[in-house]
């Protein structure tokens, strides 16, 4: 039979993994839309980032508090799962918005794509 603090040990490490790849796909998707969308991108990412580091913090929390080496004051909830939700969310609506401008500037760009040609002034 196998340590019986294991299983909240792999538990809380998995919201650490998670939580981590949360915050490094934040900071990433801020640096590849800060360009394109400027201060729109880098708030909704800044509060998903805020969100993965209390996840983070949380889950280090509840490891302590099962391990018995720390008392709660409350039990959490489901605030994290919520959280890690809501955070995902803001960086996929990032990114699809960072991608429709991109479209944008694409289709302006390259005239013939949506089937407009531009007056070119010659001719009569």
């Amino acid at each position: 039979m196998g340590d019986p603090g294991e299983p909240n040990e792999r538990t809380a490490l998995a919201w650490q993994r998670t939580s981590l790849s949360l915050v490094a796909g934040a900071a990433i998707m801020a640096r590849l839309t800060a360009d394109s969308l400027g201060l729109a991108a880098v708030l909704p990412l800044a509060a998903a980032l805020m969100l993965g580091l209390w996840v983070f913090a949380e889950s280090r929390g509840r490891y302590d508090h099962d391990a018995g080496t720390r008392d709660r004051a409350r039990p959490r909830g489901g605030r994290a799962p919520l959280s890690l939700a809501i955070a995902t969310a803001l960086i996929a609506a990032t990114e699809l918005a960072s991608l429709t401008k991109g479209a944008d500037q694409r289709n302006s760009a390259f005239p013939l794509v949506t089937g407009t040609l531009p007056n070119s002034g010659e001719g009569g």
